[in-house]
This record gives C-alpha cells, sequence and structure tokens, in this order.
C-alpha cells in the first residue's frame, strides 16, 4: 500500500497594518495649530475686554467722580453727615478706578503697547518681587528687536508663565532675567536659586511650562531646562527673528 506524503501546514497569513505614523503626526499638528488658535483668540478676546473697560468703564467712572465733586458744592451747603457720606462714596468709587485700571493691565498691560517688551518685562518683574526679600536682576540688549505683530505679547505670556514656575519653588533668593538678540534670534534665560516645593503647590508648573513650549512652538522656537545639583534651574527660551509682518493678535 503506497502512503500519500504528507502536505505541509498551512502558514497563517499575517494581516496588513495600515501605517499609523502620518496619521498620528497629523493629529498632534492639528492640536498644536488648535491651542495656538485658542491663545490667539484668548489674548484677542482680552485685548477687547480691555478697550472696552478702558473706554466705556473708565468715562462712566470718571463723570461720575466729577458729580460727586459738583454736588459737594451747591449751595446752601450740605450737611456734615451728607458731605461725610459723599466723601465715602467718592473713595469707594476712586478705589473702583484703581481695580478697574489693574483688571485693564492683567488684560492687556498698556506698558507693552506703549513701550515695548523691554519696559513690560521690567514692570513684570518689579511687580513680582519687588515686596519681596528676593534680589532679582535682569539685562537687556540696547536697543529693542522690530519683532512681528503679535510676539510682544506671546514673549510677555512667556516671561509671565516663567515667573509663577519660579514662585512655586522655594528658598528662593536671587533670579534673573538675561534677554539676548542678534540680528537672526532671540533669547530669554530666567534663572533662580529656588527649590522644587510639591507639597505647597496649587498648581502643576508642567501645564505652565506645557504652554510655553505651545506658544513659543508657535514661532518657530523652543524652551529649555537645565537644573543644577542643587536644584537651581535656568529656564531659556528662543526663537528666530523673523523679517516683520503682521499676524493677527
Amino acid at each position: 500500500m503506497t502512503l500519500s506524503p504528507s502536505l505541509p501546514a498551512p502558514v497563517p497569513r499575517k494581516k496588513a497594518v495600515a501605517p499609523m505614523s502620518a496619521s498620528i503626526e497629523e493629529t498632534l499638528l492639528e492640536a498644536q495649530r488648535l491651542v495656538t488658535h485658542l491663545q490667539k483668540a484668548a489674548e484677542l478676546k482680552d485685548t477687547a475686554l480691555a478697550h472696552q473697560l478702558h473706554d466705556d468703564l473708565g468715562g462712566l467712572m470718571g463723570a461720575a467722580v466729577m458729580d460727586l465733586d459738583a454736588v459737594r458744592r451747591v449751595k446752601p451747603a450740605l450737611s456734615q453727615n451728607a458731605l461725610e457720606r459723599l466723601d465715602r462714596v467718592k473713595r469707594t468709587l476712586e478705589q473702583a478706578i484703581d481695580l478697574r485700571r489693574r483688571v485693564i493691565e492683567e488684560l492687556r498691560p498698556s506698558t507693552l503697547d506703549d513701550f515695548g517688551l523691554f519696559a513690560a518685562l521690567r514692570w513684570q518683574l518689579k511687580k513680582t518681587w519687588g515686596d519681596s526679600a528676593v534680589i532679582s536682576s535682569e539685562a537687556y540688549p540696547d536697543v529693542e528687536p522690530a519683532f512681528e505683530s503679535g510676539t510682544p505679547i506671546v514673549l510677555f505670556r512667556i516671561a509671565q508663565e516663567a515667573l509663577s514656575i519660579a514662585l512655586m519653588r522655594v528658598a528662593v533668593k536671587t533670579t534673573d532675567l538675561t534677554v539676548r538678540a542678534d540680528p537672526a534670534n532671540f533669547w530669554m534665560r530666567f534663572s533662580d536659586d529656588g527649590t522644587p516645593n510639591a507639597e505647597k503647590q496649587s498648581e502643576d508648573p508642567a501645564m505652565f511650562l506645557a504652554s510655553m513650549r505651545q506658544r513659543i512652538r508657535a514661532l518657530s522656537g523652543k524652551v529649555e531646562i537645565s537644573t543644577s545639583e542643587a536644584g537651581a534651574t535656568a529656564l531659556t527660551v528662543w526663537m528666530p527673528l523673523r523679517p516683520v509682518g503682521t499676524t493677527d493678535i
């Protein structure tokens, strides 16, 4: 009896796997574009609100102060009690005017628009460290670069976020901001001698850092961080200086 030769077992065919790298990359780029759009939209909204508070609410408050002064001078003179009440209302209104000014500065710093990035950075550093025992130093080029429209506010927001990270650290005694520029590049370097404070942080520094990376990435730049063995941190922001044009911020 002749036996048939045994046939080899069939080899299962592998399913073709579609390449995913291109799809993932496109998704990441779309997410980055969306975040950049939201950041720009937020700045536009804040700017519009700041202008409205300055023009409309400022005009109303100014007129109210003038009316109070006029009432105080009416003849016959008001009673002492009425005058004291008017003065109290005026003081309250003046406090509201000061609050309005501070809110406007938070929404859109007028120093940035009126005097440029370097002046705004000096103002922010004084505001951050002025009432503390921290020794703060700063250095800038003699001439501020000609930035594209919209770039100064992005760099200013990055500076605010870098200072927010520094405020989360403990035992900070000295801080430094060094700004450098050449015809093709711009740098901001923030450093402090503090140490991390994980127990008392109300916010995650990584979130500020992620926001900074996203902001500077939209300007084709990057953020680098170095930490010493003692915990001191230096954060450097770099971006290329492109020809001056117009953006939508």
